[in-house]
């Protein structure tokens, strides 16, 4: 059962600048300028009361430089000033197994890991398979959703699911074979956390591609489903990696106003 009302906010733990060249799929088809955008590294943490649940987890940037992104604030002190126990969160869902979305996943022991199927299917056989070599995620990274799944705390969704009441994740691949999308239901209205599905407020108001992904088409197919989402349910998108959400939403109070925005 919910405890009160659903908060909802964004943590920034890292950053970067990129080209859109480098970021959008054949930008150049566009005939736009070209011109840096502030990518943000984020992880969001839902609230309800006395439940704690995360969407995606962030990574160790200062222990592995994947791309050039610079450490901001650490997701374990991240949530030292937010006041959160990693032993205290009921839930992560994880947007995909990316080694920037999934990095800290060992932290959270006691915690369900929502998954999509399709995405630990697709993983779990490149590890087997041992195909890992250059792919955006490592055996490492891997280790504590097998832990999450010996230990029967896995849950692996293959449609739309509300996984918790008011948050509702919806398997739409594309970025990545399982890439979930999660809708949250405030008091204050409805988000969409995009994640990945959508990196960039360009590819919400265009459904522009981003450059990485499993399948081209499955992800054209998602950010169509993103707007159509959105539509249907009057619910705002919030893409996962865009700088410029920090200015569309307030600071959080206090400390944590440092590294986190209140989305709800």
């Amino acid at each position: 059962m919910s405890d009160g009302a659903l908060s909802v906010w964004s943590v920034k733990y890292g950053e970067r600048v990129v080209r859109k060249s480098d970021v959008f799929h054949d930008y150049a088809q566009y005939g736009l300028p070209d011109g840096d955008l502030d990518m943000d590294y984020n992880f969001w943490v839902v609230r309800d009361g006395k439940t704690i649940i995360l969407v995606d987890t962030g990574y160790d940037i200062p222990k592995f430089d994947w791309l050039g992104e610079i450490s901001v604030t650490p997701t374990p002190r991240g949530l030292e000033i937010l006041g959160i126990d990693p032993a205290d969160v009921s839930m992560v869902i994880t947007s995909h197994y990316h080694y920037d979305h999934i990095g800290f996943l060992g932290l959270f022991t006691n915690a369900k890991v929502v998954s999509g199927r399709a995405e630990r299917d697709y993983w779990f056989g490149k590890e087997a398979a041992g195909q890992l070599e250059g792919e955006f995620s490592t055996v490492d990274d891997l280790a504590p959703v097998h832990r999450a799944e010996e230990e029967g705390r896995l849950i692996l969704v293959d449609e739309e699911t509300e996984v918790y009441p008011g948050v509702t994740v919806y398997p739409i691949g594309g970025h990545c074979p399982g890439e979930l999308l999660t809708r949250v239901d405030t008091a204050s209205g409805g988000l969409i956390l995009s994640v990945d599905a959508a990196h960039f407020y360009e590819q919400v108001e265009h459904e522009w591609p981003f450059f990485a992904y499993t399948d081209l088409e499955e992800m054209k197919a998602g950010l169509a489903f993103i707007t159509r989402l959105a539509k249907e349910t009057g619910a705002t998108v919030v893409p996962g990696h865009d700088g410029r959400t920090r200015s569309k939403f307030p600071a959080a109070p206090g400390a944590a106003g440092k590294i986190a925005t209140v989305l709800a």
